[in-house]
């Protein structure tokens, strides 16, 4: 062999070692540098459903709150790398989905009263909404990836009814807020345990607790003390204000006739607390959602009259009245509630849906005062908790009293229509009276009865002479089915909740029947005057 031939071979393998150092460097830069890029290009991908598959956890969620309907709905919690021929990929991203005690919720200085109206609007719900502070727990849920590039990936999370974005730097709102919607507050409280890691989709199931199905009329009494709601949160008072301005309920300027009514947010202890403006009645909704274990349940916190009874019965008279046992969230729960009457008769009631509860009062055959007790305690829990006991408490929040006045049959059906010198329909002097109030007729097919929701009569001509005020309910043709008086005196009447039952037991109160209502005050100096309502039943 010639030294030529020798060269040759050695340039050869020289020339294969270089294009082995070649592939080798090459390969090295990509696994260094491409397959990272792709990687956390795949991450980044898979962060974006993330936070959308969040924004569905969150309407879920708030969608089981108001209807009780659970909608069962995926959160992604990691993807996969493409497989690579040459290149190793790292452990597949994954993520854990959690949720943290944040708090309570506490909803400030609310009572459950009109300040438009006079007097105590609700005042058996007013027991409980005092204008004392409701507290209620609540959780975030929270979704932390675990990335191999995706170094400055959020940590996204679920509060209040806003999702959003956790950085570094500072925190992005990945949607609005559902608290305030002008004049009302709508709170969900989420409760549950759940901590689940993986690269698998988790299907998280909204469990109810407590659905909204109830909202109360609440407002300030007390002048400086503002409805307010303090909220557990990690984000700030200005982003808070920025969600409320997105939403146009911001209103920094107190303004009370643009809609808007929260006039300060201002930072507390872990949390924020949003003000409302004074004066005005605000329509407060309550919830509990729970997710995972432990969702647990609510208890029963206050007994209110649902529909009322009226406050001048008539002997021998049967009245309906309903009663609802709620629990802290101001929704329905069921329990044991009990009745009786001090002179009349209340027999074992009916449940029209769990926590609500129809009874009938028949009013004892003798006039005067007569006092109906009804409470989801017992004897056994003291006095004021017996419904047979005089020591009973209406005013205890498990407790709901009607104080009424038997009044003396002084005509057919309804109690009216026979004798005196007060005619129904006559307007004598009819500036002598002022009805402030006529409203809410509504005819009820079933059970045959027709309804008054208000009434409120009061005398002009400064004697304070009122005597009598007379109903009568007629059909279409003018037959008179039922008739009804009230024998009254002092300066003003007033009467809610109002039931007239037809002057014949076996007259049957008509579907699509327009019925008129004809009302007639008199006093002691023979004034009247007339009023007329119509309803088509």
């Amino acid at each position: 062999m010639s030294f030529r031939d020798a060269d040759r071979a050695v340039t050869v393998q020289i020339g294969a070692v270089i294009l082995l150092g070649f592939l080798v460097i090459s390969l090295s830069l990509y696994q260094a540098t491409v397959v990272p890029d792709q990687n956390k290009r795949i991450e980044f991908e898979h962060n974006q459903r993330v936070q959308a598959d969040l924004q569905g956890v969150r309407n879920a969620i708030l969608g089981t709150a108001a209807t009780g309907s659970s909608a069962p709905t995926g959160v992604e919690l990691g993807t996969a790398y493409p497989s690579r021929v040459v290149a190793v990929n790292p452990a597949p991203p994954s993520g854990t989905l959690s949720t943290t005690d944040l708090g309570a919720i506490e909803v400030r200085n609310a009572t459950a009263d009109d300040p438009a109206t006079p007097g105590t609007d609700y005042p058996e719900t007013a027991d409980f909404w005092n204008g004392s502070t409701h507290s209620y727990p609540t959780k975030s849920l929270a979704y932390q990836p675990n990335y191999a590039n995706y170094g400055n990936a959020p940590k996204t999370i679920f509060e209040n009814g806003v999702v959003f974005n956790r950085f570094r730097s500072g925190n992005v709102t990945q949607t609005g807020q559902p608290v305030v919607s002008g004049r009302r507050i709508s709170v969900v409280a989420l409760s549950g345990d759940l901590s689940r890691g993986g690269t698998g989709t988790l299907t998280l199931d909204p469990q109810p607790v407590s659905v909204s199905t109830r909202t109360i009329s609440v407002s300030n009494t007390t002048a400086g003390e503002n409805v307010s709601v303090f909220l557990p949160t990690r984000l700030s008072a200005d982003t808070w204000k920025d969600l409320l301005n997105e939403s146009g309920e911001y209103d920094p300027d107190a303004n009370a006739t643009n809609g808007a009514y929260v006039y300060r947010v201002e930072d507390r202890s872990n949390g924020v607390e949003l003000y409302f403006e004074a004066g005005t009645t605000y329509q407060l909704k309550l919830s509990k959602v729970g997710v995972g274990a432990n969702a647990g349940d609510t208890d029963p916190a206050y007994l209110t009259s649902a529909e009322g009874l009226t406050t001048s019965p008539f002997e021998g008279r049967t009245y309906p009245f309903v009663v609802e046992a709620r629990d802290k969230y101001n929704n329905p729960i069921g329990v044991q509630v009990n009745a009786s009457a001090n002179r009349g008769t209340v027999p074992p009631g009916t449940v029209l849906e769990p926590g609500r509860y129809r009874y009938e009062y028949t009013a004892p055959d003798s006039d005067g005062p007569d006092w109906v007790n009804v409470s989801y305690r017992s004897a056994a829990d003291g006095a004021e908790y017996d419904i047979t006991d005089p020591a009973f408490n209406g005013s205890k929040i498990e407790n709901v009293q009607y104080a009424v006045m038997v009044q003396g049959a002084t005509g057919g059906g309804g109690g009216g229509g026979g004798g005196g010198v007060c005619t129904v329909g006559t307007n004598n002097n009819p500036t002598a009276f002022q009805f402030n109030n006529l409203d809410g007729f509504n005819s009820k097919p079933s059970p045959d009865r027709w309804d008054i929701s208000q009434v409120n009569v009061q005398d002009q001509d400064g004697d304070n002479d009122l005597s009598e005020l007379k109903f009568e309910i007629a059909d279409e043709g003018g037959v008179v089915r039922a008739t009804y008086t009230v024998q009254i005196s002092g300066q003003q009447y007033q009467d809610k909740n109002l039931r007239i039952d037809p002057d014949d037991s076996t007259y049957d109160v008509q579907s699509g029947e327009i019925y008129t209502l004809t009302a007639t005050v008199c006093d002691g100096d023979g004034n009247s005057r007339t009023e007329t309502r119509q309803d088509s039943s």
